[in-house]
């Protein structure tokens, strides 16, 4: 059984992350930072790039995905969400489903896009002083039609040079995706009796 339904509330959440393009001549911004200029800009790329859904999709989800590489851990997700099972996995496994993760991921969202143009999202100060890596969460508070989710992103980032802010985890209103995600992975691997191969292909 696929997972879109999950996948639809990942999109709507990427939703702050799409169009972050920090200079590498840049000072690192903070978790912060990021978050508040993602959200500033991402209203003007919904509207500049959704008629090329229609027009040519393949261009459409390229582009996306282009852009979700710079700030989403793809890879440190993905190998969340296999648990286990990512060291029991051969290295061609793990990355087939990484990439299959990543597909999903932006094609998911990169449909959903042109439907949340009207959103209202506030990010939320920081309380006390924010580390220079390791984990952080930034808050945000995202109005639709609809209602209101609170919504906490993990920010990671290495000890490394160069190293930026990634996404690595949601929590919206209290749930946990990358838990969600994970529970849904070992239940596929439970359907297709261990066999990682099927269980990757039906993600």
């Amino acid at each position: 059984m696929k997972v879109q339904k999950i996948w639809s509330v990942i999109g709507v959440l990427m939703l702050a992350f799409a169009s972050l393009n920090v200079s590498a001549q840049a000072s690192v911004a903070s978790p912060h930072q990021v978050v508040e200029k993602v959200t500033t800009d991402l209203l003007a790329e919904v509207k500049k790039s959704a008629e090329l859904l229609k027009s040519d999709p393949d261009q459409y989800f390229a582009d996306i995905e282009k852009i979700l590489e710079v700030v989403v851990d793809f890879e440190f997700i993905a190998k969340n969400v296999m648990g286990v099972y990512w060291q029991k996995a051969t290295p061609a496994q793990q990355a087939q489903f990484v990439k299959v993760f990543k597909r999903g991921m932006v094609k998911t969202y990169a449909k959903g896009m042109a439907n949340y143009a009207d959103l209202k999202i506030e990010v939320l100060p920081a309380e006390g002083e924010v580390a220079e890596y390791g984990k952080v969460t930034v808050m945000q508070k995202v109005t639709a039609a609809d209602g209101i989710n609170r919504v906490a992103y993990t920010m990671g980032r290495r000890n490394e040079p160069n190293a930026k802010w990634q996404l690595i985890n949601v929590v919206l209103d209290g749930v946990n995706l990358g838990l969600t995600f994970r529970s849904q992975f070992a239940q596929l691997v439970k359907e297709h009796e261990g066999n990682l191969d099927a269980s990757i292909a039906a993600w």
